[in-house]
């Protein structure tokens, strides 16, 4: 799973990107922040351990344009509560047999681009509601995915809390793809298995920290709740998935 990791790093960082957007958007300018973030995650694969990543972190805001990790958009309208956009995201699943002792024999999994759009909502006192569906351009599995979450605000003295809640729906081509065994690939204690279309639910924390002016310490905790659709396929020996995020960012002058 090395060639996957930066980019699942990347994918991560979105989230997190997405979240601090609304302060880019407020003032109308394009703005940039660099950075660095650590990431621990658990594998859903058996005997595949992902050690503590460090990786760059990149954000772009603009009038309409944007740059959230490894996702960028493009928005069509926006408004003071309702905003749609079209993107292109990078798929960071998947895997290399040579990683795991019991994926021996698997053909690896790779990595994609999925393209979309969302629809984003900001209710005054609520939060922000949004809604996304992909599909891959790449045929990698040809599967695809559709996510609805809610975004929350808590200040808290200089911290700000952001608490998630959302529910991926993705097809059986996608989950097939990254958690079935072919006929071919089948061994003693590694039986066949075809996947089908699964619902994820994750509920996740962000918290934020301006350093300065233009500094910011976030760190971030997602836990992902895995369905029987996933969690019976022979490659998985968990039901749950937990990612811890620590960064800084620097919001480069206007």
């Amino acid at each position: 799973m090395k060639t996957a990791l930066p980019l699942l790093a990347a994918l991560l960082a979105a989230p997190l990107a997405h979240a601090q957007a609304t302060d880019a958007q407020s003032d109308g300018q394009p703005r940039w922040t660099l950075g660095l973030i650590a990431i621990e995650r658990d594998a859903p694969y058996r005997q595949l351990d992902e050690d503590l990543l460090v990786v760059p972190l990149v954000r772009f805001e603009g009038e309409r344009a944007y740059l959230r990790g490894l996702r960028g958009g493009f928005r069509l309208t926006e408004g003071d509560t309702f905003e749609t956009s079209v993107f292109l995201q990078a798929r960071g699943d998947g895997y290399e047999a040579a990683d795991s002792p019991f994926l021996a024999g698997m053909d690896d999994r790779r990595f994609s681009l999925d393209g979309g759009v969302a629809l984003s909502w900001r209710v005054p006192r609520v939060g922000q509601f949004e809604l996304s569906a992909a599909i891959d351009l790449l045929d990698r599995s040809g599967g695809q995915e559709v996510d609805a979450s809610w975004t929350g605000y808590v200040p808290a003295g200089q911290w700000r809390i952001l608490p998630t809640v959302s529910l991926r729906w993705q097809s059986a081509d996608l989950v097939d793809y990254y958690y079935g065994v072919r006929d071919a690939e089948a061994l003693p204690g590694r039986p066949a298995y075809a996947g089908d279309a699964a619902l994820l639910p994750e509920i996740s924390v962000l918290a934020t920290r301006p350093l300065g002016k233009r500094w910011q310490l976030f760190a971030r905790v997602g836990h992902t709740f895995l369905p029987s659709e996933i969690t019976d396929s022979p490659l998985v020996d968990d039901d749950r998935r937990t990612s811890i995020i620590l960064g800084l960012g620097y919001a480069l002058p206007d």
